[in-house]
């Protein structure tokens, strides 16, 4: 016997909600030597975003979620402008984006640089950071 979704019990959310998007491909003028700037350069994207208790899950309205078009979008825009050197700075700045536009509590972004070593497929960075006020991603989301 199949129940409505609207007739089960509501479950408890244990811990926080997340978005994953893995190997976002983008292009950026990024490096330290001179012939790294010359072009974009492909880098990989993989984002982790945590949400506390989206709304979306019980409501299922697009406007209680996070819109994934428009995370994907931030990044390759901050791509397309970078002018920094180093990945790790980069990932600073897809970091304190998302977390500025979006009702996010914490992003984990790792960016790699393939084709870097012959013997390796990607170098690259991770880094983590929460939001200054965890309240305000609890009100927005």
């Amino acid at each position: 016997m199949t129940v409505s979704p609207s007739a089960l019990p509501r479950s408890v959310p244990v811990g926080n909600d997340g978005i994953s998007v893995r190997g976002l491909r983008v292009e950026a003028l990024i490096g330290i030597y001179e012939h790294e700037r010359l072009g974009p350069q492909p880098l990989q994207v993989d984002l982790e975003l945590e949400l506390l208790h989206s709304r979306c899950c019980t409501s299922d309205q697009i406007e209680d979620a996070v819109d994934y078009g428009a995370v994907v979008a931030t990044v390759r825009r901050l791509a397309l402008l970078n002018r920094r050197l180093l990945l790790e700075a980069f990932a600073q700045d897809v970091a304190d984006n998302l977390l500025h536009d979006f009702p996010l509590h914490t992003v984990a972004v790792s960016v790699c640089k393939p084709g870097i070593f012959d013997a390796a497929d990607c170098v690259g960075v991770s880094i983590r950071r929460r939001r200054r006020d965890s309240t305000t991603a609890a009100t927005r989301a």
